[in-house]
């Protein structure tokens, strides 16, 4: 695959590494895990492969090891607007898999050359039974998921292109792992910024000058830094406090 993120998944222990970065398996003994882990697929994929396609069964759950995958839809003028990204550690495919109709309704596409682990249902379902609190946090979280989406929703429709963009930073940023330093959202382009705000690039040019400008991010190595993060929040929050989502180990 070429990148260090897509590492090595084949053995158990390799496995079980990568779901325990999932919020699902938070707190998860060794003893418990490995042995879904033995159940779980490794799946790799290039840039611009599909995940899965509008009307796929909804039949498995899958852990990002490495690269970047995004779900989106095309308006009715052809443009893409995504909705979410998930990067290393994060989980996708909850909606779809815990419907009544067990379909998927967005698609999704690697953004960069990818490793996933797939959890199958037939595994899946025993293991959440023996063990609630996973089917708990997939309860918080398709929660957290429908709050966002519903700001997202309300920027659009009612907020100044700086907001919505402030909200896109924010919300990428909290489901990025910590690390070091000021929060800051993984790699992203002008571009993909753009189709997640639903404006040109050139529009999203200009707004992230003028954040830059007043010290409110800044750009390093691909990323955006908040380096005024409450002042950012306070920007959003006239309206909702926004809570961030469950999507890695405290």
């Amino acid at each position: 695959m070429g990148s260090g993120d897509n590492c090595l998944v084949a053995g158990v222990e390799d496995r079980y590494r990568a779901l325990s970065r999932s919020y699902l398996f938070e707190g998860m003994s060794t003893d418990d895990l490995k042995p879904l882990a033995r159940t779980a697929t490794v799946r790799r994929l290039r840039r611009g492969e599909p995940v899965w396609q509008v009307g796929d069964r909804a039949d498995e759950l899958c852990v990002v090891v490495g690269g970047e995958v995004k779900d989106s839809v095309l308006t009715i003028d052809g443009e893409e607007v995504v909705h979410f990204l998930h990067g290393p550690g994060m989980t996708l495919g909850e909606p779809g898999f815990f419907a009544v109709e067990r379909n998927r309704i967005v698609p999704v596409v690697a953004t960069k050359d990818s490793t996933l682990l797939q959890l199958h249902r037939r595994a899946l379902v025993p293991f959440m039974d023996a063990h609630p609190a996973v089917k708990d946090r997939v309860i918080e979280r398709l929660a957290s998921n429908t709050r966002i989406q519903t700001n997202l929703i309300s920027t659009l429709l009612t907020r100044p292109l700086l907001n919505r963009l402030v909200l896109r930073l924010i919300e990428l940023a909290d489901r990025t792992p910590d690390r070091p330093g000021p929060p800051r959202t993984p790699p992203i382009s002008q571009s993909l910024l753009a189709s997640m705000v639903g404006v040109s690039r050139e529009n999203v040019n200009r707004a992230l000058i003028a954040l830059t400008g007043t010290g409110a991010i800044r750009r390093v190595d691909g990323c955006y830094e908040l380096l005024q993060e409450d002042r950012l929040r306070e920007l959003i929050a006239r309206d909702w406090r926004l809570t961030a989502p469950r999507d890695h180990p405290s």
